[in-house]
């Protein structure tokens, strides 16, 4: 009887100890998830004030198209840093020239405690070398990005010069997550204005054509995309079997059609 009156002592004491540490832990950072248990850090830096800069993706490789990006930022005792001024400009340098890429600039999730951001990758780093500049409180940290091209068989960025002689981009929102029979499916559009601007393109009309390249046939009762703010277009795809698909994408401005744009998707 003894022994089982004292393991049930130190068992309700590892209990209390336990939750008194868990209950700590939330009190420090209440309803903040810990970044590196939800995704994979991709690269850090220290800026010149002291703050350690850390940016993650949802995986360890980034790859071209529609990035999600997560930048957390904490002082040097490990406090999270929620109210400061945070932007990136993330750069292209091919020798002969540098650019950057379409963004959506960080905003800060209290719920998560990342400033949560967009970069569409439109090149692969075979053909340059990525970095990324975040500015913090006005001072910057630069990171090192490999970026690797889309999966074999598979599209996710294009790039087109129009019928107006602008350049776009069309992008699919990540991730992508398919099935047999109708998903929601989204788009990005953005124009190059220079080689440091790459603004989004509002209130195009998209008309949507899947194929499936190496059977012949497409899909009824797709919804093409329409404009819902932000340059992102949104509308429902029918995928009635696995394999590869080609989304035939035609922007329309003013009832003219400017691009030809595609996207190719596999699963």
């Amino acid at each position: 009887m003894k022994k089982i009156f004292l393991l049930s002592l130190m068992s309700a004491f590892l209990f209390v100890a336990c939750k008194k540490d868990k209950d700590e832990t939330e009190e420090s950072n209440p309803g903040v998830t810990n970044p590196s248990s939800e995704y994979k850090l991709i690269e850090k830096d220290t800026t010149d004030n002291d703050l350690i800069v850390e940016l993650y993706a949802e995986n360890e490789t980034l790859e071209m198209g529609y990035t999600p990006v997560y930048v957390k930022v904490e002082n040097l005792n490990g406090d999270l840093v929620e109210n400061a001024m945070v932007s990136f400009m993330p750069m292209m340098d091919m020798g002969m020239m540098q650019h950057t890429t379409p963004t959506v600039q960080p905003i800060y999730n209290s719920t998560s405690g990342y400033y949560e951001g967009v970069i569409v990758f439109v090149m692969s780093s075979s053909q340059g070398a990525w970095d990324i500049e975040i500015m913090v409180d006005g001072e910057a940290a630069t990171m090192d990005l490999n970026v690797l091209g889309a999966p074999a068989g598979e599209k996710h960025v294009g790039s087109y010069v129009g019928t107006n002689g602008d350049s776009y981009f069309v992008s699919i929102v990540k991730p992508l997550d398919w099935s047999v029979g109708m998903n929601d499916v989204s788009f990005m559009v953005h124009k190059r204005e220079s080689m440091m601007s790459f603004p989004v393109v509002e209130g195009l009309t998209i008309a949507m054509d899947p194929q499936m390249t190496s059977m012949g046939h497409g899909s009824p009762n797709n919804i093409s995309p329409v404009s819902v703010g932000d340059g992102f277009y949104e509308g429902e795809v029918n995928f009635t079997m696995t394999g590869d698909w080609r989304l035939n994408l035609d922007l329309i401005d003013a009832g003219d059609t400017i691009v030809n744009a595609n996207i190719d998707v596999l699963f």
